[in-house]
Parts: structure tokens; C-alpha cells; sequence
């Protein structure tokens, strides 16, 4: 039996009653985090394209587009949601396994996995607990398979969302369509054929389009599948399949006997960001933000700051001199000019005006990036960043920034999730309407629909 062979078997089998209760609250957390950067994201300028096309298309219009004041297709709905939900890069992140990794190879699977739930499931009047279950199958297998290629695959030109997405909003999609196993190897079969996005677009409008691609891969692959379309079986592992595409190698043990025993929502885990940028530069924002506090640093007192960091930051964070709100959420020296600057960096922060601030653009000018191998070593990771900032007096203080492993990292607090959400959902919705919206989403399992959630996140700003 092959590792499609056993994902198959593991989406067939899955019940929300075997669910264990912490994968059932942590899966609320996720979708009322997707939620809020959905809401937020909603009103980006590369969303309201998405959903300007939308509009002029002829379709159904039975799926919500949260935050766009209407409905459309599945497929279509999908396409905006996930797009909307990743634009912010706010969205929730794996953790890995593979040593020397904190991230692995980075997928954003929770987006993908809801946005094509949610665009198979509201037409049908699915009770909170199907999406539940559709979404923690989903970043399931999304993480399961990006987990069977190594990191070092990552650093070729694919992005991990766009490519193990669309398995990951397939298992959901086909979770709460009841596919068959038959349909269900064809459903993979399908999404892994339209998996692709690249790296290079990272900063641009076309990266949140990789996460919609990807929902929207999962929806039409499910129902293409239910009609009877057909594939090539055993799709992930064949000899000229995904795994050969996309890593060219894997490690088949990280799925076989691993699907749900524990669910990856459990352990590793999943991230949920508290700064809407790449990840990657997060340690370092928090260090830079305790050390400005600390040491009352100014962008005057500033000479210069060295930030060392490994080769995954240089190689993906390509803006080193951003032009554009969304160059700064792929660059090292913004965030960090920010965060010494204002002791904050927050989701408005990232605009084409606050990147070019003559006094942001001036203190950026300071900050020199430098690959070093020697933080991979040890306890070290991709993230971790070495911070030497040199005064205007001669003083010199270093840093180490690392992201920990433990519940603290993986799991905001409920409060800080529901300011996150707050935030989010004021770019939309009114502060009582966007509260209605994050009680009744921490109580899905007792929902007898997802309509009224719904309602209340579909209106426009």
C-alpha cells in the first residue's frame, strides 16, 4: 500500500467522535484565526480584484466571499477566501520535524483547507462540527505531505502552499462531499496535477493567489472527482508523481502510520502569527522590539546592525530594499527598522507609505543582512537571527533571536487571539457584529449550521 493509498483510507475514516478534544478546540482556534485574516486581508487591494472578477463572472452564488457583501460559486468563493485569508501573510503556519528546521518547508495550511470547506460545505448546510472535521483532515494531510520532503527541496522555486494545498482543501472538500475512496485517490489525483506557484512572487499580489489556487484546486478536484472524472492513481508516490515533481525525493515513514496518530494539529503543532509578515523574520522583531525597549535606542543613536541569519531567510526574504507594503513583509530590514522605530509591528503597519518613510528608509539603510552557517548549528534553526547593533557612542549589543519550541509558540492565548481577530475584523465588520462572530466560532461543535457564522462575516466594509 502506498502513502495516497493510506490518506485515502485515513480521509475515509476519519469521525469527529474520534476526534481528541484538544484537536477539536485547536482546530477552532485555526478557523477563527483564518477567519479574522480572511476578514482583514478582505479589504487588500489584490482581494478586491479577485473579487471585482467574481462579481462579473455568471455562476452560482450559493458560497459566501467573507468580508465582499455576496456570494459565488464554490470554486469561486475559494479563490477569494484563501486569497483574502493569505494576503496579510497573517495566516497560520506548520511547525516541522526535521532537524534544524522550525518551519519545515512552510506551508499556510489552514486557509486552503477552510476556504474550500467552507466553499463545499455552505451550500450543503454542514453542522460546525463537519467543518471541524474537514479542516483538521485537510491541514492533516496538507502538513503530512509537506513533511515527506526534505527541507533542503524547499529551496527550490515552488512555494509549499501553492503546491501542498490543494491536497490539503481536497481532503477537506472531499471529507464533506462523503467521496468514496475510489473518488477520493482521484480527487488527489486531480489536485496534485494543478499544484504550482513560485517563490519568485513572493512580495507581490501573486502569492495570497497561490493560497486561493490552491482551495480553489480542492473544490473543483473534489467535484470533478464526484462526477466521475478520472486520474492517474497512487498520484503522490508514482514514478512520474508529485513527490518526483515537487522534491524530487521523499520520505514515505513521515505519512504511513503518522495520519492522526497523533493529528499534526496536536504535534508538531501549527503557529499562529502574531505579526502579519513571513515568519521567518518573527524572532528577530521580538528580540529588536525587547532590545529598542531596553536600551531606549533610537533611529539617531543607531551606527549599525548587523543581522546574521541562515541561508532559507536570505534566499526567501528577497526584498532587501522594499518599495511596497507588500516588499516589506518579504524583507528583513523593514520589519526590524519598524519594530526600533515604533516598539510595535502591527497589521497596518505594512503599507507602501510606512516603507518609504524617510526616517524608516534612513535607519534601513543601517541594517546589513549576512548568511551565517553557524546558527543552524546546536539548538539552532532557520529562523534564528543574530542581532549586533553598534550606537553612535562606540556601545555594541548583540542578540540571539530563536523561535522556542512549546504551546507558548504554537497557541496564542485565547485573549490575544481575540484582540488578533478584533483587529482583523475591524476592517470590515462593527465591534459587536465581529464579537458575535468569534464566540460563535469557538463554539462550531455546538453549531447546528455554519450559516449564522457565516451571515455575520459576509458583509463588506
Amino acid at each position: 500500500m502506498g502513502v495516497t493509498e493510506d490518506i485515502v483510507r485515513f480521509i475515509d475514516e476519519a469521525s469527529f467522535h474520534a476526534l481528541p478534544d484538544e484537536v477539536i478546540f485547536r482546530a477552532k482556534t485555526l478557523i477563527v484565526d483564518a477567519i479574522g485574516t480572511m476578514l482583514a486581508g478582505s479589504v487588500e487591494e489584490g482581494s478586491r480584484i479577485l473579487q471585482r472578477y467574481l462579481m462579473r463572472a455568471e455562476s452560482r452564488n450559493d458560497a459566501t466571499v467573507v468580508g465582499a457583501g455576496f456570494k459565488g460559486c464554490g470554486g469561486a468563493a475559494a479563490l477569494a477566501n484563501a486569497a483574502a485569508g493569505h494576503a496579510l501573510d497573517f495566516d497560520s503556519i506548520q511547525f516541522s520535524v526535521w532537524p534544524g528546521t522550525a518551519h519545515g518547508i512552510r506551508i499556510h495550511p489552514t486557509t486552503p483547507a477552510l476556504a474550500a470547506a467552507l466553499a463545499v460545505g455552505e451550500p450543503r448546510n454542514i453542522t460546525g462540527r463537519d467543518l471541524i472535521l474537514a479542516c483538521a483532515v485537510g491541514i492533516e494531510v496538507g502538513c503530512r505531505v509537506t513533511e515527506a520532503i526534505p527541507p533542503d527541496s524547499y529551496q527550490v522555486a515552488y512555494q509549499s502552499t501553492a503546491t501542498m494545498g490543494g491536497l490539503g482543501a481536497a481532503a477537506a472538500a472531499g471529507k464533506i462531499l462523503g467521496l468514496n475512496r475510489d473518488q477520493l485517490m482521484r480527487a488527489m489525483g486531480l489536485a496534485a496535477t494543478m499544484a504550482g506557484g513560485l517563490r519568485e512572487n513572493f512580495g507581490t499580489m501573486t502569492k495570497p493567489f497561490h493560497s486561493g489556487r490552491s482551495a480553489e484546486a480542492g473544490v473543483l478536484a473534489t467535484e470533478l472527482a464526484l462526477d466521475g472524472f478520472t486520474s492517474a492513481p497512487h498520484i503522490l508516490e508514482a514514478h512520474r508523481g508529485f513527490f518526483l515533481a515537487m522534491g524530487g525525493k521523499h520520505d514515505p515513514s513521515q505519512i504511513s502510520g503518522k495520519l492522526g496518530t497523533p493529528y499534526f494539529i496536536m504535534e508538531p503543532g501549527l503557529h499562529i502569527k502574531r505579526y502579519p509578515c513571513a515568519i521567518l523574520v518573527h524572532p528577530a522583531i521580538a528580540t529588536m522590539i525587547e532590545t529598542a525597549n531596553a536600551h531606549s535606542l533610537t533611529a539617531e543613536n543607531i551606527a549599525r546592525i548587523e543581522v546574521g541569519v541562515s541561508d532559507v531567510i536570505t534566499s526567501t526574504l528577497n526584498h532587501p530594499e522594499p518599495k511596497t507594503g507588500l516588499e516589506g513583509k518579504f524583507s528583513v530590514a523593514f520589519p526590524l527598522a519598524h519594530a526600533l522605530i515604533e516598539r510595535r509591528v502591527s497589521l497596518n503597519d505594512f503599507t507602501d507609505e510606512r516603507v518609504n518613510d524617510p526616517k524608516v528608509q534612513g535607519l534601513m539603510k543601517k541594517i546589513v543582512v549576512r548568511t551565517d552557517p553557524k546558527l543552524l548549528e546546536g539548538d539552532g534553526n532557520e529562523v534564528t537571527a543574530r542581532l549586533m547593533i553598534e550606537l553612535t557612542d562606540g556601545q555594541r549589543i548583540e542578540r540571539l533571536a530563536s523561535l522556542e519550541r512549546g504551546k507558548a509558540q504554537k497557541w496564542i492565548s485565547i485573549s490575544e487571539l481575540e484582540e488578533k481577530f478584533r483587529q482583523c475584523a475591524a476592517r470590515v465588520i462593527p465591534a459587536d457584529r465581529a464579537k458575535r462572530a468569534f464566540d460563535l466560532a469557538l463554539e462550531l461543535d455546538s453549531a447546528k449550521s455554519v450559516h449564522g457564522l457565516m451571515e455575520l462575516v459576509g458583509a463588506k466594509a
